[in-house]
């Protein structure tokens, strides 16, 4: 090991709804590499991903959904690294693995299977760079292929419309539903750079500035139809404009609700919910971990396409484990474009590059 000390993000308090999350709600500390017990590995993290149920963790919540943190406990996060000592059979020193590493730089790991939230796996033919794993390539991808194509069930000539369209899950969605003949891909982004991105670089064939233009005439104008895919990751009043714009037997997925879940309220329901019943559409969420089982299925699609170029990366990395509370911070505040990740360490030097 060319380090003897863990360098460790812990709880130091749970936000309040209005705050923005900072260092400050975290405590850095540092303590010896841990050793595993028979059974166990230790593994070196190489890079980290973000998410908005990650402000979750910090709450001292326990229920279906979230599964909360006690002050004092390394921040929970899901990451990618290497295994640099084994007491498992399973699982040999220099295999690549996946799983909640938690922001620090080493954990100590065991198999868990498919449980909730705890999903992990170590990688057959890992791939340089590692962080596409937890981008296209892994959760942010297979989270848009299933809940596009199974929970929307979306079919070529289907006009696609999504919020947060340029976040880590809506850059993918944009680009499997073009790939899979889409008529229309339209985007919900908060800025006019953030829009030229997703159609310039991603393929979409225009995009909504929601803070600088009028939602509904906008949309209005682009789904003369409505609309027949709905794939949202924010709710609120997006929410409530798209379903004003439904097309019949319209499918809306719901990945997500970060306009409302983490700031203060009070937050009201659509108004428009009665379009549902009107052009017999569906509303239906889910949750990617459902899928594990079927997680093979969609790294294929999705290796297969980024492969042919078709699919693109589109990963907005930090760098430096004491990044982390800023990189988590830029999820609420608009600060990313694409897939959230922070990089801890360099990949191996002996892995292939896609």
């Amino acid at each position: 090991m060319s380090s003897i000390i863990n360098r460790q993000w812990r709880i130091a308090k749970s936000p309040n709804p209005e705050d923005v999350i900072s260092a400050d709600h975290f405590s850095w500390t540092e303590e010896a590499i841990p050793e595993p017990a028979d059974g166990e590995f230790l593994v070196r993290t190489i890079c980290l991903g973000t998410s908005p149920a990650q402000r979750g963790y910090m709450q001292p919540v326990d229920n279906k959904f979230l599964h909360g943190l006690a002050i004092g406990e390394v921040m929970r996060g899901r990451g990618i690294g290497q295994i640099i000592a084994s007491r498992h059979a399973d699982y040999k020193q220099g295999e690549i693995f996946v799983g909640s590493l938690g922001w620090q730089d080493y954990s100590i790991q065991h198999p868990r299977g498919a449980q909730f939230m705890f999903s992990t796996k170590k990688l057959e033919h890992p791939i340089r760079p590692l962080s596409a794993e937890l981008g296209v390539l892994g959760q942010a991808g297979v989270t848009a292929y299933f809940g596009l194509l199974e929970v929307g069930a979306m079919q070529a000539g289907d006009n696609v419309l999504i919020s947060a369209a340029a976040g880590g899950v809506g850059c993918c969605v944009g680009q499997i539903a073009r790939i899979r003949g889409a008529g229309k891909v339209i985007g919900i982004a908060g800025s006019d750079a953030k829009c030229r991105w997703l159609c310039d670089e991603l393929g979409f064939d225009a995009a909504i500035n929601y803070k600088a233009e009028d939602l509904q005439a906008r949309i209005s104008k682009l789904f003369p139809d409505g609309i027949d895919v709905f794939f949202d990751n924010v709710g609120g009043d997006i929410l409530n404009t798209a379903l004003g714009n439904l097309a019949m037997r319209a499918r809306v997925i719901i990945c997500g609700f970060i306009s409302t879940n983490y700031t203060p309220g009070p937050h009201h329901g659509p108004i428009n919910y009665t379009q549902v019943l009107r052009m017999r559409a569906r509303i239906e969420g889910f949750v990617i971990f459902d899928y594990w089982e079927r997680f093979a299925e969609a790294e294929q699609a999705l290796m297969a396409w980024f492969k042919q170029g078709q699919l693109k990366s589109c990963e907005d990395i930090d760098a430096g484990l004491e990044k982390m509370p800023d990189t988590l911070s830029s999820l609420f505040t608009g600060g990313n474009m694409g897939v959230k990740l922070c990089r801890v360490a360099p990949d191996p030097d002996d892995l292939p590059e896609a």
